[in-house]
């Protein structure tokens, strides 16, 4: 009977040790789960961040360039003079002139 008693205390102690290493292995996954929404998060604020860098930088390359499109379009030159002359696409010339269009429409008084 002792070597029952003891087989039936060693079956115990493995049930009570995979018992506890199945709690750990669940709070070990609920870690794993937050930590991955967590890497995900920051991954779209990285992205998003990278984002804003790039059109920050787009706006100010062309706040810079607005000035002298705008000179040499009121100095009579056609899109296409300009983009040659200040070495920028075409596109990007019309871009300008459409903004300063529209920036000009916005702060004119509603009674104009």
């Amino acid at each position: 009977m002792s070597y029952e008693t003891a087989l039936l205390g060693i079956i115990a102690i493995l049930i009570v040790i995979t018992v506890f290493f199945y709690v750990k292995y669940l709070g070990i996954q609920a870690e794993n789960k937050a930590l991955k929404e967590i890497v995900e998060v920051n991954a779209k604020t990285i992205e998003n961040l990278k984002a804003s860098r790039v059109a920050v930088k787009e706006v100010i390359e062309n706040f810079s360039s607005h000035e002298d499109v705008m000179k040499l379009r009121n100095a009579g030159k056609s899109v296409a003079e300009i983009a040659e002359m200040l070495k920028m696409p075409e596109n990007k010339v019309e871009m300008i002139i459409k903004f300063d269009k529209i920036k000009k429409e916005k702060s004119k008084p509603l009674d104009a």
